[in-house]
């Protein structure tokens, strides 16, 4: 009596089938994968320009905090030349007294991205 030793062909059918499902669920990941990988870079330019402008409250005065930086910075938005290096479309700042004994300041400085989501960055500002 001869015993065949291999496949048939519905087992072969069945291998491809899992073998396909489980290759259309990866190649569905990588689209996924970019789209998060490009907004993770757009945060961290984001959190970038919002370290600096935030060093810049920082390291100056509560006047100027309030008569200058605040004003300056209320509403910014890019120009065309600008817009076409950045990954954002425009930032707004606010200060906010929080009341007590002590002169504490709350800065929130929010960064509108070109696709609509808002980057928000607080820092609490006190005089030295």
């Amino acid at each position: 009596m001869k015993q065949n030793a291999g496949f048939s062909l519905l087992e072969v059918m069945i291998a491809l089938t899992i073998l396909a499902v489980g290759i259309i669920g990866i190649i569905q990941l990588f689209p996924e994968s970019l789209r998060q990988s490009r907004i993770a870079q757009e945060r961290t330019s984001v959190a970038s320009l919002a370290s600096t402008e935030l060093g810049r409250v920082r390291a100056g005065s509560i006047s100027d905090l309030v008569s200058n930086w605040a004003v300056r910075n209320a509403f910014r938005e890019l120009t065309q030349a600008q817009r076409a290096y950045a990954v954002y479309d425009s930032w707004r700042a606010s200060v906010q007294r929080i009341g007590g004994d002590v002169d504490l300041f709350r800065v929130t400085f929010s960064v509108t991205m070109f696709d609509g989501r808002e980057e928000r960055f607080v820092t609490y500002i006190t005089e030295q």
